[in-house]
């Protein structure tokens, strides 16, 4: 440890971390460095700004096995507001960085430098490779150091303008490329994102927030209208209920920026509701009409922010009064190509719309800095009742994965007393109610257990030939009259089921048919049917030809065991001249047509089922500007 006095001040300062090469003095704010065993001014440096940071310097944590202390505290600002990075040295001498955004720390490591990499490379969304890890780019900024305190590993130059990219990959990856003043060849930091609670830090050890007191009961400076935050230690901007002014947060007092146009109606969720969905509670903190313009025509939605303060922010989104809750993504967590689909968790979403949204209308509390009339390129991806939604700035890209409500589960959930517009047209991610697929389902179930009693009942099926009948006519046997009939002898029949009647005649050029009569020798029941066959053929100029057949069949149903005799009656064209015919009668012949009737049958409701999905799919992707078809 290296001790001595503040070259500026006097005042004692020491070295503690031996990591440090400079020290920021406590009561003069000069940055002194160490040179061997000199100690040197190197200016001063801002005293930090309260940012509500629940952290503070020389705390200790223990992440796993891992045991650290906070030795140094950076305060960055690009015109908006400070954020706080500090500076990480763990027991075993390693060092980091944890930084703070939105309520979520990031703990990175210094990796060393990237060579050949350029700032100019890396827009929002841009997708890349670094170290083994597959990642997303999601902010490109920018920043000055501020202030500080404690001790730091180099020096700092408060009138240097640093730029970064901030990316993210799956599983929570962070990485930071750090371009410093320069634009390549970045410092590369690779990490992970943490909740506070996973910093192991003892409770006792952690900063009362003081701007959560100082804001929860706070006025608007513009009407002095009375303002009750529900999440102000991370709150940056306040749009007043009462006079729609547009106030600044982020220095832990509100000042006045702007004058807002007011909305034009009430939130559907009042400000400060709370409601439970998706298995917590939520606050309703802010308020936004954001709308697009396509060919002319302004198309309006909401947006509800809500908070949590175990899960932090999520949306609620209202257009034509379908609902949908959005949750945020890790860029890294989901793979886009844009206009085209994203995947994301093993789920593959098509591309439904890009259009440019306009923050129209800004009211509650908000943890960036909202401004009326900001533009971003939104895009959405649909794979109902799901969506991924892409966000997308000059610097930075936001996504997250949406999910379809029904209107009555956000009344219900927020326990609303008027009931909520009922919802117009069709939604992207609105689930298809005339979905096809449960119908298909169950008819191939049925489809399968009916052709396995089809194939049963052939298996089963005796087939037993119980009569062949040769008979020749007469050369003076008249067509249909007593001296065409003859009659069999009798025979027996040992199954009830279907009888195939099978006629076969050798004619020529002509035709013959013969009506049966099958007699129930002990009920004198009768059941009749009628064969007839025909075949001609010849020649042409195009050679020789035929048709018809020499025999045909015919199905008697469910004909009863017993003894029976049949009658038949011979029908020709003119004179006999000897001609002759077969019957044969096949007992217990399953037919193929009943099977055939019921596929049919079975099929005209999946059928009816895909004709309304399918209509109710071209009537959402008639709405969509870069899909077209169905996957139903």
């Amino acid at each position: 440890m290296t001790q001595g006095n503040c070259p500026s001040c006097g005042a004692p300062i020491e070295f503690t971390a031996g990591t440090a090469l400079v020290v920021v003095c406590g009561h003069c704010q000069t940055v002194v460095a160490k040179k061997g065993l000199r100690l040197e001014a190197h200016g001063k440096i801002g005293a930090i700004v309260d940012t509500d940071s629940p952290l503070q310097l020389n705390v200790e944590g223990r992440i796993g096995r891992d045991g650290y202390r906070l030795v140094g505290h950076l305060q960055k600002d690009h015109g908006a507001g400070p954020w706080d990075e500090w500076y990480v040295e763990f027991d075993d001498g390693r060092t980091g960085w944890l930084s703070e955004s939105e309520g979520a720390f990031h703990l990175l490591t210094d990796m060393g430098t990237e060579a050949g990499l350029s700032l100019e490379d890396f827009s929002p969304g841009h997708r890349f490779s670094l170290r083994g890890k597959r990642l997303v780019v999601e902010e490109r900024g920018h920043g000055r150091v501020v202030a500080a305190a404690g001790q730091l590993p180099s020096d700092v130059d408060p009138s240097a303008d640093s730029h970064y990219v901030d990316a993210t990959g799956g599983s929570g990856v962070f990485v930071t490329l750090d371009f410093g003043t320069g634009a390549s060849d970045p410092q590369v930091f690779i990490g992970r994102k943490l909740k506070l609670e996973e910093l192991g830090i003892p409770p006792d050890q952690l900063r009362p927030r003081v701007k959560k007191v100082a804001l929860q009961q706070a006025r608007c400076t513009n009407c002095n209208g009375s303002l009750e935050l529900r999440a102000p230690d991370r709150t940056k901007r306040v749009a007043c209920p009462y006079c729609g002014a547009l106030l600044d947060a982020s220095q832990g007092r509100l000042a006045f920026l702007q004058l807002l146009e007011k909305p034009d109606h009430a939130p559907l969720i009042p400000l400060g509701a709370r409601g439970k969905l998706k298995g917590a509670e939520w606050v309703c903190i802010g308020f936004l009409v954001r709308s697009c313009t396509v060919e002319g025509v302004r198309y309006p939605w909401e947006e509800y922010l809500l908070f949590n303060r175990g899960r932090g922010f999520t949306w609620l989104m209202n257009s034509n009064g379908h609902w949908v809750f959005l949750e945020p993504l890790d860029a890294g967590d989901v793979a886009v190509a844009e206009g085209t689909a994203a995947h994301l968790e093993g789920r593959r979403y098509r591309a439904f719309q890009a259009v440019t949204a306009v923050t129209e209308t800004v009211l509650g509390e908000f943890y960036w800095e909202v401004q009326a009339g900001e533009a971003a390129k939104a895009e959405e991806y649909v794979a109902p009742p799901y969506s991924v939604n892409v966000d997308r700035t000059e610097n930075e890209v936001s996504y997250t994965r949406g999910e379809y409500l029904p209107p009555e589960t956000v009344r219900d959930a927020f326990q609303l007393k008027e009931s909520l517009p009922v919802p117009h047209g069709i939604a992207p991610s609105q689930p298809n109610p005339h979905s096809s697929a449960p119908v298909w389902k169950w008819t191939s179930i049925w489809g399968v257990a009916l052709l396995a009693i089809f194939l049963l009942v052939n298996v089963l099926a005796a087939r037993e030939t119980v009569l062949v009948q040769e008979v020749r006519l007469d050369p003076d046997a008249q067509s249909g009259t007593p001296s065409a009939v003859h009659f069999s002898k009798p025979f027996e029949i040992h199954k009830r089921g279907n009888m195939r009647a099978e006629l076969f005649s050798p004619v020529g050029n002509n035709w013959l048919g013969v009506q049966g009569d099958l007699v129930n020798e002990e009920s004198g029941e009768v059941i009749s049917f009628y064969d007839e066959v025909g075949y001609y053929y010849g020649t042409d100029s195009d050679g020789t030809w035929s048709d018809g057949s020499k025999e045909e069949d015919e199905y008697l149903s469910a004909v009863k065991p017993g003894r029976y005799t049949l009658r038949t009656t011979a029908f020709f064209e003119g004179a006999a001249r000897g001609q002759s015919y077969r019957v044969t009668l096949v007992s217990d012949a399953p037919r193929a047509s009943w099977f055939c009737v019921s596929l049919v049958l079975l099929l005209i409701g999946p059928l009816f089922a895909f004709f309304r999905s399918s209509s109710f799919e071209s009537a959402r992707w008639a709405e969509s500007n870069l899909g077209s078809g169905s996957d139903d």
